[in-house]
């Protein structure tokens, strides 16, 4: 049985993971350069991967997509006349608050280690594609 503050916090890091594959889902189609779609897409599938590594350790955990309908609704206003240097910065904008997400988390939660090597696998990927995504802004 997991402990109710690694539960929450696992199910925040699918959260998180969550709110980055559905904005990419909906920012896809809006990006014109080849080599930016390419990173986005290989940045949606690590996501993904990642989500799936998490759930298959932790069955027990419920995947909740919070505010689906509202990020959605969000994502695609602020991408209405976004080009590919403003969808850029908004990916990067996202990773970074992961990235702070993830250390309040693992600051403020009594966690296992194997919970925080997941969250500081989430962290890596962000910081690995904010390095990516930096040439497109």
């Amino acid at each position: 049985m997991i402990k109710l503050n690694q539960k929450k916090t696992i199910e925040e890091l699918l959260n998180d993971l969550n709110i980055g594959m559905v904005s990419i889902d909906h920012l896809l189609d809006k990006i014109e350069n080849e080599q930016l779609r390419n990173i986005v897409m290989h940045q949606r599938k690590s996501y993904g991967e990642l989500k799936d590594e998490i759930i298959h350790t932790y069955p027990d955990v419920e995947d909740k997509e919070k505010q689906k309908m509202m990020l959605e609704g969000m994502v695609e206003m602020k991408s209405i006349m976004a080009n590919d240097a403003k969808i850029a910065k908004m990916l990067i904008e996202g990773c970074n608050q992961a990235i702070m997400n993830m250390t309040h988390l693992e600051n403020k939660n009594d966690i296992s280690s194997h919970t925080k090597e997941y969250m500081s696998k989430f962290e890596s990927l962000n910081q690995h594609y904010i390095k990516e995504l930096k040439d497109f802004i």
